[in-house]
């Protein structure tokens, strides 16, 4: 199999895994999957002390291997799991995320990829060599959207790297967002806008019906400026929200009627979802699905992109 067979579909293809993981600067977290019917098993969160990678499209991300080794020794042993095959959520800032316009579609593969790496350059004119893509086009005729993630193959396997040495086949790597559509998706939304929400960063992906028409990614705190209070970080965040939402309404002449959010931060979530929610002049909808009913509501949206994963 060539490199570039190996990762195609790698960002978007969901796949029946015997867990799925996501991996970030604060934390590990896991989910183990019935591969029969999909459900939930069990599950892991498991905080770091400091940061154990600094994510990163083009540079190495991994800061203490061995560490992240023991956590996902500990992580697998609290799933009864000691081998299989895994999806894996990478942080966001690994890799990136286009959305294009686009008259007509080539209609080869090889085609479809060339155009699209030609689009991409004329936005990023310095993609590397080891740059391997996946997208999703969207349905009907005339102009379309194409949705592109791109990601540098030497970043992938420092990740990959990691699970393999604890008897774990990756068999898909996508990012939280990506995951999360999914549910947006199944649910019928005719159009909005997500907001993925970590500790340091923040994603924004927009859509209307079967088309997906913004994607941004943002630093906050640590790696992005200096660390702020949750109200100044609740005040920036409704600030992104708003410049969006008058872009999508100015450019693409789309209303966005709620936002749909995920909060992955591990102390007072929720809490802070709703401290957002009186900045927001929308409705902060939280991402919802089916999870166990001993989940906690900080819980249940810690865990949402691997669920999402499954879905």
């Amino acid at each position: 199999m060539s490199i570039w067979d190996k990762y195609r579909r790698r960002f978007t293809e969901r796949i029946v895994p015997d867990a799925v993981f996501q991996l970030s600067p604060e934390y590990l977290t896991a989910i183990r999957i019935s591969r029969r019917d999909r459900t939930i098993r069990g599950r892991s969160i498991r905080p770091f002390r400091e940061p154990l990678l600094k994510p990163a499209f083009d540079r190495p991300n991994i800061i203490a291997e061995e560490a992240i080794l023991d956590a996902l020794r500990r992580t697998m042993r609290e799933l009864h799991l000691s081998k299989g095959t895994a999806a894996l959520l990478v942080p966001e800032a690994c890799v990136r995320v286009f959305v294009l316009t686009v008259e007509s579609v080539p209609k080869t593969q090889k085609e479809r990829e060339a155009f699209i790496r030609w689009r991409i350059a004329r936005q990023m004119p310095n993609i590397p060599e080891d740059a391997r893509i996946d997208y999703a086009i969207s349905p009907g005729r005339g102009p379309r959207r194409i949705i592109v993630s791109m990601a540098r193959a030497a970043v992938i396997r420092e990740y990959e790297s990691l699970f393999e040495k604890r008897g774990l086949r990756v068999g898909a790597v996508t990012i939280p967002t990506l995951s999360l559509a999914h549910f947006a998706a199944a649910g019928g939304a005719l159009g909005g806008l997500l907001l993925n929400l970590e500790e340091d960063s923040l994603s924004l992906l927009a859509f209307a019906g079967p088309e997906w028409l913004l994607y941004r990614q943002k630093g906050l705190g640590p790696g992005g400026g200096p660390a702020r209070s949750h109200e100044t970080k609740a005040a920036q965040i409704a600030t992104e929200i708003g410049n969006t939402v008058r872009f999508l309404e100015d450019k693409e002449k789309k209303k966005v009627e709620k936002v749909w959010v995920r909060t992955g931060i591990l102390d007072g979530g929720p809490e802070f979802l709703a401290q957002m929610a009186a900045e927001v002049a929308l409705p902060l909808v939280p991402v919802e699905y089916q999870a166990p009913n001993t989940w906690s509501a900080g819980e249940k949206a810690l865990l949402a992109p691997l669920a999402g994963q499954v879905q």
